[in-house]
């Protein structure tokens, strides 16, 4: 089944085409114009030698065949799927995404926490080629949402469905999250076994969290901690009104939440399993993620295997591109000398 893997610059090209079809009525219209002004259309005939040909139309329906289809090669157009034998050296990790409802404050550029954490992630899968990578999701509770793979398509698909509905209990559970990420990874796998957790932090059970803490630290198992949020904080989202307007989340006494991240308990918990603490202010954090990552030691896989789908965007971009090249061959008239007794005159 074909699909397109940037599917969303299929806006950029709609508006594109809506602007260059403006713009060539308006070309037309001023064109019309200035030949009216120059002579009248009986006029036109006499001075012009030659008679019309169908060749400026093909030429345009060339050009436009041909835009079109580098339009189509920006989406990026997936073939069918197969299998690809894993070379090189990885690790195994496990990210563990906070998805209570404090998350959906709009407190960083006036984005959500968790749109941001979700652009972190997928900017950050081009650089784990080899690397396996597993998703739990959490809040009160955890959940698993994708197992450990090398297949990162699969990854993103699981992590687009994420959203904080999926879970009941709200809260912010880190001890949780922690245990069951622990809890993924095989206890026989040679690889380097990695968490990368992403919070806003808030979370008053710190029992909870020295005990994964220590749990993480007696299997050797590294936390990178990624804080989500500002120091001002934002208003928590619960709904809308049937006028569209947002309602927020209030105490007994109507005071409206205001949600902070707390660093300290991911400070902690980097610190204290030799990893890293990053604070994501704005996707770029991502590219200081992949830096933190890949500081830690790999060890070499083989005999792995991942999905991977075969890239079409080429075969649009070479019609595309010989179009054009034909179009440019193509002159708009016959020479008069071959006019009078040519076969290309039908054209």
């Amino acid at each position: 089944m074909l699909e397109f893997k940037n599917f969303e610059n299929i806006y950029f090209i709609i508006f594109t085409a809506v602007w260059l079809a403006v713009l060539a009525e308006y070309s037309l219209k001023q064109l019309q114009k200035k030949r009216e002004t120059f002579a009248s259309n009986e006029m036109l005939k006499r001075i012009t030698s030659h008679k019309p040909t169908k060749r400026p139309l093909i030429k345009w329906l060339m050009i436009i065949i041909a835009f079109f289809l580098i339009g189509i090669s920006t989406l990026r157009p997936l073939g069918e799927s197969y299998e690809e034998e894993i070379s090189g050296s990885g690790l195994d990790l496990v990210v563990a995404l906070d998805i209570s409802k404090s998350m959906k404050a709009c407190d960083i550029d006036g984005n959500s926490r968790l749109d941001v954490a979700k652009a972190l992630l997928r900017s950050m899968l081009n650089g784990l080629k080899d690397d396996r990578i597993g998703l739990v999701v959490f809040a009160g509770e955890t959940m698993v949402q994708s197992p450990l793979s090398y297949d990162k398509n699969s990854f993103l698909t699981f992590l687009e469905r994420v959203n904080p509905n999926l879970l009941s209990e709200q809260g912010t559970n880190l001890g949780g999250a922690i245990q069951t990420s622990i809890d993924r990874f095989s206890t026989t796998a040679s690889q380097t076994k990695v968490i990368l957790l992403i919070s806003d932090g808030e979370d008053p059970d710190t029992k909870h969290i020295q005990s994964a803490i220590s749990e993480a630290e007696k299997k050797n198992i590294q936390i990178f901690t990624v804080g989500i949020g500002s120091e001002r904080g934002g208003y928590i989202p619960e709904g809308q009104t049937w006028f569209g307007e947002t309602i927020y989340k209030r105490l007994s006494n109507g005071q409206l939440v205001i949600s902070r991240i707390a660093e300290a308990p991911l400070k902690e918990i980097a610190e204290r399993t030799k990893a890293e603490y990053f604070r994501a202010s704005n996707v770029k954090t991502a590219r200081k993620v992949i830096q933190g990552l890949n500081n830690i030691k790999r060890v070499a896989v083989s005999g792995g295997k991942r999905i991977m789908r075969k890239e079409l965007y080429w075969i649009p971009l070479f019609i595309a591109f010989f179009l054009l090249l034909l179009e440019w061959m193509i002159s708009e008239r016959i020479p008069y000398s071959r006019e009078q007794d040519h076969w290309l005159k039908r054209i």
